[in-house]
């Protein structure tokens, strides 16, 4: 296995992360990291696990934690964001820096970052997982060279999914599997539960080492057939939830958030008449006829949350 401790890496191997080149740690004794999140515990470098969350509460309760500790322990931190998390990224930064001491000096020192998922994947529309994971990769060289321990990564995995059949999907976190072997890298994903259909958290659930479910506070260790039963909502309700597209229910959650037309066509990059036509096929297919009445049943299912 490799040392966790880049201060161990000679001239030659800093340079060679200079140069863009892959790194690999030197053989040693594995180390664990704290994760900073409850039932999850210390982990090895080389885990990636997958938690699945109620409310925007929960998430926060998650990044929070899992980014403090890897910069108690001098790791770059590094996280991608989407509309169903936080609106923009400034907003992910107004929640770390409510809860992160010294956030600011750490954003500046280049020990923290986070970006939009459009950049991380690619522009124009064009989903390029390969970049991505080039990407990824690269990142983690120049921490190295830069004098950190390792990389801690979050990723939302939910609309990535939505975006790729089943095969491209596993394909992709199989990729990911491949860039930890062997390297000082963290990953954790995660998935809103109510935006995410149960093929979908089959899908993440074999793709990853074990899953987590958080729900207002409250923390769990769990085999996958334990998630579904959980959801909130009454068995038809769940079973209309079911039927809605991921971008659908994506919209139906920025409704219920109180975001208008203009607003969301902006968050998600499509166009105003997009979202104009998903209102219309949501009301239809739940046969509800006011954006109220898709409030209710946004909440209703747990969704949104009143309190999130």
């Amino acid at each position: 296995m490799y040392r966790s401790c880049v201060s161990e890496l000679d001239p030659g191997t800093r340079d060679q992360a200079d140069r863009g080149q892959r790194v690999m740690l030197p053989e040693g004794t594995q180390s664990l990291r704290k994760t900073g999140l409850p039932v999850v515990g210390e982990m090895p470098w080389g885990s990636h696990f997958c938690i699945f969350y109620e409310t925007k509460k929960d998430l926060r309760d998650i990044l929070v934690p899992f980014f403090k500790a890897g910069l108690e322990a001098n790791e770059f931190c590094l996280a991608y964001t989407g509309s169903h998390e936080f609106l923009t990224v400034k907003d992910a930064k107004d929640a770390f820096r409510k809860e992160l001491p010294d956030f600011e000096r750490q954003l500046k020192n280049g020990k923290i970052e986070i970006v939009t998922r459009k950049k991380w994947f690619g522009a124009n529309g064009v989903l390029d997982l390969s970049k991505a994971t080039d990407r990824l990769q690269r990142k983690l060289d120049r921490a190295l060279a830069r004098g950190f321990e390792g990389l801690r990564f979050h990723g939302s995995s939910a609309w990535l999914r939505s975006r790729l059949d089943e095969g491209g999907f596993c394909q992709y976190e199989e990729k990911l599997n491949s860039v930890l072997t062997g390297r000082p890298m963290i990953i954790a994903c995660t998935f809103p539960l109510m935006l995410t259909g149960s093929e979908q958290i089959l899908d993440a659930a074999r793709t990853h080492q074990f899953a987590v479910t958080v729900r207002h506070g409250i923390w769990q260790r769990v085999e996958t057939a334990d998630i579904l039963p959980g959801r909130k909502g009454t068995i038809s309700e769940v079973n209309e939830l079911e039927k809605l597209t991921f971008r659908q229910r994506e919209i139906l959650q920025l409704i219920a958030e109180e975001q208008n037309t203009k607003e969301i066509a902006a968050l998600l990059g499509i166009s105003v008449k997009t979202v104009e036509a998903h209102r219309v096929q949501l009301m239809r297919r739940l046969e509800i006829d006011n954006v109220a009445g898709l409030v209710r049943f946004a909440i209703r299912t747990g969704l949104v949350s009143a309190d999130a």
